[in-house]
């Protein structure tokens, strides 16, 4: 390797590995410009304030994510959706983690923030991944980051149980 292509190399694989890192990055800021697709009984769609109110075995697909009610309603200002609320028995919501392993949350209802890729669990809620079982009144669960909270009350405390990884 002569003197003239070492700097350029280095650039090249300093330019790669800034790319590597920022990728997580731009793939969370495009988001909330995949579509969202729609399937259900019936629809009421109100243009002017930007909600769409869906009911009978409604089905949403966002990306990776797909939510599962009795109804579902959607806001879209502008046509962007932001945020949809959910009402089942349960509402059901599946999506891989980062390693492509299920991830499934249920309750009775469920709001799912689209731009911070959280959920928000309500009622006889629960997240089961490979590894835990978790079951509270109220979970929060941010998709992106891979982190949940949970809430109980005083008649029902909060469960987890974790499985040890295979060795």
């Amino acid at each position: 390797m002569n003197q003239r292509t070492l700097p350029l190399r280095i650039a090249a694989g300093a330019l790669r590995g800034l790319l590597l890192a920022c990728l997580p990055a731009i793939l969370a800021a495009q988001t909330p410009t995949l579509p969202v697709q729609i399937t259900a009984d019936s629809a009421e769609m109100d243009e002017r304030r930007g909600i769409g109110t869906y009911t009978g075995d409604v089905v949403v697909t966002h990306g990776d994510m797909t939510l599962w009610a009795d109804r579902i309603v959607i806001h879209a200002p502008d046509r962007r959706p932001t945020r949809m609320e959910a009402q089942g028995k349960p509402v059901r919501a599946e999506a891989p983690d980062a390693d492509n392993q299920p991830r499934v949350a249920t309750s009775l209802e469920m709001e799912y923030h689209l731009e911070d890729e959280v959920l928000v669990l309500l009622g006889e809620a629960r997240v089961q991944t490979l590894t835990e079982d978790a079951r509270g009144e109220r979970i929060r669960y941010d998709l992106a980051q891979d982190v949940i909270r949970i809430e109980g009350t005083p008649e029902e405390r909060v469960r987890i149980t974790i499985q040890p990884e295979a060795e």
